[in-house]
């Protein structure tokens, strides 16, 4: 298929064709997202250099295209905007279908980015829609606010925030009168029953994520027999009141945090009795002060951005990198 737009004005679209994605544009796509990716890290410099290498964006492109038909906009020839999805059962936990466009899988030049975008999109989700998704979701770059504007407008709001910060220790001048120290394999039953509690809240409103249930004692002992991964804990006296994990190999994150450069947040917990004491705090300013002195860079988290308490805190110490926003249409054929 090779066609003009429709439904677009000639002012905008002239000289434009959008056509399904071919092998022979990946060394152009990759430094088209390259160029953006270097605008994000003028924003943050924390971030990687790792998905600055076209040569690296190229090798997941390729295997990002092999999954699906792609969509490719060239003006007079040259690539100006492309996007490539991955279809995922059982998306976010939830019994839907659903098409993910990662971060590095889009991007277009700015010269008509809405536009652009717009018949991109419209493209996708035709195929989206033969295959049956119910749900529509994509990940942006945080600086790329164009962009943002864009899905916005095309049905799309924020779900997941992806964020970092440099693996240094907080401002903190009050520290808890917890005790705050790294869970070892003894830990692992209470870990878990905090886990479990943990895991209760997403399911609650304001939340209303689909529920989940955490680790078992075996598993945890497992998780933190590996050098990278740790759980810091904070106990009163022998009671634990709150907990926050750090992976180190099995990310559940962007691409463009996925390096042996860093540690990700993947769970976070105080009991409701503690919280307002600084405990969260505590917790992370002594973990980040263990993995700078072992040499990592950067400390990343991701988070619902309608999980209020997780929001408040993280967006405090963190800044944003990514957001990934979702669309789940009324009506699929």
């Amino acid at each position: 298929m090779d066609v003009e737009f429709l439904g677009f004005t000639k002012q905008t679209m002239t000289n434009l064709t959008i056509r399904p994605f071919q092998n022979s544009l990946i060394p152009d796509a990759a430094n088209l997202f390259v160029e953006n990716y270097r605008k994000e890290r003028l924003a943050t410099s924390v971030l990687p250099a790792l998905m600055e290498n076209p040569v690296w964006v190229a090798q997941k492109l390729t295997a990002l295209m092999a999954t699906c038909s792609g969509v490719a906009v060239l003006k007079d020839g040259q690539l100006v905007g492309y996007l490539g999805w991955f279809l995922v059962n059982g998306f976010r936990g939830t019994g839907r279908k659903g098409a993910y466009v990662p971060e590095w899988g889009h991007v277009c030049v700015e010269e008509n980015k809405p536009t652009i975008y717009q018949a991109m999109y419209r493209a996708a989700a035709e195929e989206w829609a033969e295959a049956g998704c119910q749900v529509h979701a994509l990940t942006l770059l945080a600086h790329d606010h164009t962009a943002e504007k864009a899905w916005y407008w095309n049905g799309f709001g924020l779900t997941v925030v992806d964020a970092i910060r440099p693996s240094q220790p907080l401002d903190i001048s009050e520290p808890t009168h917890l005790t705050i120290r790294k869970a070892t394999s003894q830990d692992a039953i209470s870990l878990t029953e905090l886990d479990a509690e943990h895991w209760t809240h997403y399911p609650r409103s304001p939340v209303f994520m689909a529920p989940a249930t955490g680790r078992d004692a075996d598993a945890n002992v497992a998780f933190l027999s590996r050098p990278k991964n740790s759980v810091w804990m904070a106990f009163d006296g022998e009671v634990p009141a709150g907990f926050i994990r750090f992976e180190g190999y099995d990310f559940d994150s962007v691409a463009i945090l996925e390096t042996e450069e860093g540690v990700q947040i993947t769970g976070a917990y105080v009991r409701p009795a503690y919280r307002g004491q600084k405990v969260a705090v505590a917790l992370l300013d002594t973990a980040l002060r263990a993995y700078q002195a072992h040499g990592l860079q950067y400390c990343a988290v991701n988070f619902e951005s309608f999980n209020p308490e997780a929001t408040a805190f993280w967006m405090k110490y963190f800044e944003p990198v990514c957001f990934s926003v979702v669309r789940v249409p009324e009506y699929l054929p």
